[in-house]
Formats: C-alpha cells, sequence, structure tokens
C-alpha cells in the first residue's frame, strides 16, 4: 500500500503545523481500515492496517514532542498494534505452507484466532480510552 500524499504542507514553515498534518494523514489511514479489519477473514486489511500502524508509529517517534503525552500514548498504541497485526500476518503467510500438516495448521489457527481477539480488543480498548480521538485533539 502506498502512504497517502499529505497535503498542505509548509517546508519553510514551523515543524509542529507541518508535523500535525502528517500525523492526522496517519491517523485517518489507520482509522480508515478499522472497519473492513475487524473482520476476522480480512487478511489483506489486517496487513494495511498493520503498515498504517507502522507509519503512524514512526512518525509519532519523530515528533512526539510537539504534542505531549496524548502523542506518546498513541505510539503505544501504535507500536501494539504493529505487533500484533504483523504476528496476525505471519501466520497468514505461514498457513499456506504447512497445508497438509494437521498438527501445525491447527495450532496456527488456533494462534491467529487469539491474535484476531487481542488485535479487536486493543482496537476496541484505544478506541474506549479515546486514544485516538485524544491524540487528534492533541494536534
Amino acid at each position: 500500500m502506498k502512504a497517502r500524499k499529505v497535503k498542505g504542507l509548509d517546508p519553510g514553515g514551523p515543524l509542529r503545523p507541518n508535523a500535525a498534518r502528517i500525523v492526522k494523514t496517519r491517523l485517518d489511514e489507520l482509522r480508515s481500515f478499522a472497519a473492513e479489519a475487524l473482520d476476522p477473514s480480512a487478511a489483506a486489511a489486517q496487513h494495511e492496517m498493520r503498515i498504517a500502524a507502522k507509519r503512524l508509529r514512526y512518525v509519532l517517534e519523530i515528533t512526539e514532542s510537539c504534542f505531549g503525552a496524548d502523542a506518546l500514548t498513541a505510539r503505544h498504541a501504535a507500536e501494539e498494534l504493529q505487533t500484533v497485526l504483523g504476528d496476525l500476518h505471519d501466520c497468514d503467510l505461514m498457513l499456506p505452507r504447512v497445508e497438509g500438516v494437521e498438527s501445525v495448521e491447527a495450532l496456527l489457527r488456533t494462534r491467529r484466532e487469539l491474535l484476531f481477539r487481542r488485535f479487536h480488543e486493543l482496537w476496541q480498548a484505544e478506541a474506549g480510552k479515546g486514544t485516538w480521538a485524544a491524540l487528534e485533539a492533541a494536534l
């Protein structure tokens, strides 16, 4: 997936407003995958969401000092999402390779189900805590 283009950047302008535009674009990108990715069978959307979480995390690592504690909280949440979605994707990549080896297939399917539940719970928890809304307000 290609990153969304960030509009309105001013290369000669101050860091904070430019960083806010980038973070807002990356946050919108992350959120745009949620509805589809929350379907257990939507492996492609989950993978795209992982990439979006990674992009948000990395931009926050560089700019979080501009936005305070809410940015730090959001960075940690994005990192956790990236990790669980990465582990989920690993299962998706391995399952076709172990086809026919029933014990390994069963293990990977169970692991994927657990990871998906963890992803779902994490997304709901962060939304419930207002992590993404607080980040957006801090911008």
